[in-house]
């Protein structure tokens, strides 16, 4: 098999797309500037917590391990969704992005578009993304998402072939269609940035090379991802019969870390209107608010988010049972707020006291 270096120098002069993962890292804020931050910069929305897939590597794909869990099964109402936007008024500035993904699969829920076009039109949400495997992106729910305004599509490729789809997805796919869906919605994408990606730990021979043939020249961007035990008590090397390399998720080396970004710019509305801490939290184990209780600003600024932060500032994540369990800090978070820890404590100290 290709080294990931190899295939990016093979492949430079001979796709459209960049190979470069979904990450933007460019202007991105030095949160020890910022923190405490009064809007958040990023909210993840799950508009269906439920999934057509059965990955091996995520905890969807395992319906006793959910059986056991706090899980919850929901396709979020519009109209409840519609009130979650317009409570972003509530916040002196727009959010920066919306992410409408969170455990599972957005385009079950059928008002996704309408979704996407609201919180354009809302004027509170700067920037919209979401993450699907696109086996319901048909052409005209592709073009649907582009008139609503969706600024990226990011793309989970699971094979380059049905049978690949079968063992990893437990699914039938018509693979041929995916692609070509992808194709009419790359060629129709107007404004909307078009992402690829696909894990490595299951690919073998020129399953890269040939991942790089099908999607190189319909998107515009293109990666092939690490597996990471990114979600809190799921063992995924169990779950998919791969061992983790000691690489992050995007290609950056893991890194130990005190203290996590997430929880201090962003938070994750679940399908069924309970806030969490983070998107890591599939089983809704860290959930610090109800917006059928209270608005995202109170949630934002409530004792409960703010104990967890500060927590985390004192150096004792690891006491938080879901916090402990979490790999996503150490695999997959390029923000390291570890060297301004006391200084952002103290920050949080005085802002608790006023």
């Amino acid at each position: 098999m290709l080294s990931f270096s190899e295939i990016t120098t093979y492949f430079d002069y001979n796709m459209k797309a960049q190979v470069k993962s979904k990450l933007n890292l460019q202007d991105r804020v030095p949160l020890q500037d910022v923190i405490p931050i009064e809007t958040p910069f990023l909210l993840y929305l799950d508009p269906s917590s439920v999934c057509n897939f059965k990955c091996k590597f995520c905890p969807t794909g395992h319906k006793e391990l959910l059986d056991q869990s706090n899980y919850k099964r929901n396709v979020m109402d519009f109209d409840f969704y519609c009130r979650i936007v317009d409570s972003l008024n509530d916040f002196s500035k727009p959010v920066k992005v919306l992410r409408m993904n969170k455990i599972g699969e957005p385009m079950l829920n059928r008002n996704l578009a309408n979704m996407v076009k609201y919180a354009k039109e809302s004027g509170r949400v700067g920037y919209i993304d979401l993450a699907t495997n696109a086996s319901m992106l048909t052409k005209d729910r592709g073009l649907e998402l582009v008139s609503a305004g969706l600024d990226r599509l990011n793309i989970s490729i699971e094979g380059v072939n049905a049978e690949q789809y079968k063992e990893m997805c437990n699914v039938n796919i018509d693979f041929d269609e995916l692609v070509s869906n992808i194709r009419h919605l790359f060629v129709n994408k107007k404004n909307c940035e078009v992402t690829v990606k696909i894990p490595k730990n299951y690919l073998k021979g020129d399953d890269e090379k040939r991942f790089f043939e099908l999607f190189g020249d319909i998107c515009d961007r293109i990666f092939v991802e690490n597996l990471a035990p990114i979600w809190p008590s799921f063992d995924v090397e169990g779950s998919s019969g791969v061992n983790i390399s000691n690489e992050g998720q995007y290609g950056v080396p893991p890194t130990e870390k005190l203290v996590c970004s997430y929880i201090f710019y962003a938070a994750a509305i679940n399908a069924d209107g309970t806030v969490s801490a983070c998107c890591p939290d599939w089983d809704e184990k860290l959930v610090v608010g109800d917006l059928n209780k209270n608005t995202l600003k109170e949630i934002w600024n409530s004792k409960e988010f703010s104990d967890l932060r500060m927590l985390h500032l004192e150096g004792r994540r690891k006491e938080n049972s879901v916090c402990a369990a979490c790999g996503h800090i150490k695999y997959s978070q390029v923000d390291d707020i570890d060297p301004f820890r006391e200084q952002i404590k103290n920050k949080w100290v005085k802002q608790r006291k006023n």
